[in-house]
């Protein structure tokens, strides 16, 4: 009979610890989750919220009173999301309660394709929310039933089979002799004292067996509990495996930690090479430049020796025209005559030909050239004479080659790279509204062109161009 009783209350136990408790949702989070939803269906719809940013609603209320007018009749088609009863979301647990808002809701008819983009991000800050705990429930006791007289010989024999589990489970342990004995021997005292109660009193309450019994039992529970936990700890290859893993997590956190560090110094090493690119760049746009300054003085120099010549030659005929020939120097005179003119017929050829290169300088020429990003001294880091894809930003235009106007180049493979980082690539050489705002950006617009000027071998911003976002 009494073995019956353990029975009943090792069940007892059993289930009382098998009760796990389980997380669901209440009315304030419900509002929470669809505050959240709701913010970031608004932040995708209109380009324009970007003050939502800000905003970290607790309820559709405190929402509601954030809002400015485009949002407020934007809100208008997600407020047309069939809300569930209460009693069916109550029994839902975190990740029912983001499928809902951040998947069924988000299908709703009616909502823009624009504002289901936020689906993703509403998902991630609602799994962050905590969900609040139901109270425990309490199992109900089942009611005791007395053994029936012609059952005792049954109760006895599951009395041992019980008993023998106990030990059978302890020896597999390894400490069966000892723990087992102790068992029986509490057992045998238990019937002993219930036997001699039942003897001298056998009407009183047997509510302190119960007790003792809940008593024995608990404690051998928490004994096997803690015998289990130790085992387990002490089994091979656990605590390796641990410090295995963690070896190998510190192993392959070093490895990042190099290869990221390798990234870092190959971007320097580029960055430097670039550097030096468009300092080579800059260097040969001086010497061509002073090389063309050299050819248009070597042209001057002949025009000017030319005109000399021909001068000369005049002078020198007046001079004989003046002075007496006698017969016998006429025929030489008039020789030389011939050949000087023959000279100055000679010379004169080319000077019309040297002409040619001083109308070409006296009409400026248009140069394009396209630099590359500005860097914090508003210096280009690179100058090319056409477009060289992942590095091109700007087309200079210069007619003499020391000031030019520049701007962004409107080409899809140049507004893509510039669009990738603002910072780095827009930020030094042009101005603007919101240069950080990208988001569906798909031209850069130059509303006025900049000013650039070649100082010391490189090209420099005087004036930065000013940009818009199409």
């Amino acid at each position: 009979m009494i073995m019956i009783y353990m029975k009943k209350i090792l069940t007892m136990l059993l289930v009382a610890v098998a009760v796990i408790p389980a997380w669901s949702v209440t009315d304030k989070e419900m509002d929470q989750a669809r505050a959240i939803a709701a913010k970031y269906y608004l932040r995708w719809a209109n380009n324009g919220s970007g003050y939502l940013d800000d905003v970290n609603p607790k309820s559709m209320a405190e929402l509601n009173a954030k809002l400015k007018a485009k949002e407020k009749e934007n809100i208008k088609a997600f407020n047309a999301v069939k809300m569930p009863a209460a009693s069916e979301y109550a029994k839902w647990d975190k990740q029912k309660l983001a499928d809902f808002w951040a998947g069924t809701a988000y299908q709703t008819p009616g909502l823009s394709a624009e504002g289901r983009g936020g689906r993703n991000k509403a998902r991630k800050l609602i799994m962050e929310m905590k969900v609040s705990e139901p109270a425990k429930e309490t199992p109900k006791e089942t009611p005791k039933e007395e053994p029936k007289p012609e059952a005792v010989t049954a109760v006895e024999s599951e009395e041992a089979v019980v008993a023998d589990t106990i030990i059978g489970t302890m020896a597999e342990a390894g400490d069966a002799p000892a723990a087992g004995d102790e068992i029986l021997k509490d057992q045998e005292q238990i019937e002993k004292d219930a036997a001699e109660a039942t003897m001298k009193e056998p009407e009183q309450s047997h509510t302190w067996v119960y007790i003792l019994v809940l008593a024995v039992l608990v404690g051998v529970v928490i004994w096997l509990v803690v015998y289990a936990a130790n085992l387990m700890k002490r089994q091979p290859g656990s605590g390796d495996d641990e410090g295995e893993s963690a070896e190998l997590r510190a192993q392959a956190k070093k490895a990042i930690a190099r290869k990221n560090e390798e990234l870092e110094d190959m971007r320097k090493r580029l960055l430097a090479e670039e550097n030096r690119s468009a300092d080579l760049g800059a260097e040969l746009e001086k010497l061509k430049l002073e090389c063309k300054r050299a050819e248009d003085k070597i042209t001057q120099l002949r025009e000017e020796n030319v005109m000399l010549r021909n001068n000369a030659s005049m002078q020198q005929s007046k001079r004989r025209e003046t002075s007496p020939v006698t017969p016998a120097a006429v025929a030489p005179a008039v020789q030389s005559a011939q050949v000087r003119q023959e000279s100055v017929t000679v010379e004169r050829k080319p000077a019309v030909t040297e002409t040619k290169p001083s109308e070409s300088v006296q009409a400026p020429i248009l140069r394009v050239i396209y630099l590359g990003r500005a860097n914090a001294r508003g210096i280009f880091v690179r100058a090319d004479r056409k477009i060289n894809a992942g590095n091109t930003i700007y087309r200079l235009d210069t007619n003499d080659g020391l000031v030019g106007t520049f701007h962004v180049v409107d080409e899809p493979e140049v507004v893509d790279v510039a669009l990738a980082n603002p910072s780095e690539y827009l930020a030094n050489g042009c101005v603007g509204e919101d240069l950080q705002d990208t988001l569906g950006v798909t031209r850069i617009i130059t509303e006025s062109a900049g000013t650039a000027i070649f100082e010391n071998g490189y090209w420099k911003v005087l004036r930065k161009t000013k940009v818009r976002y199409e």
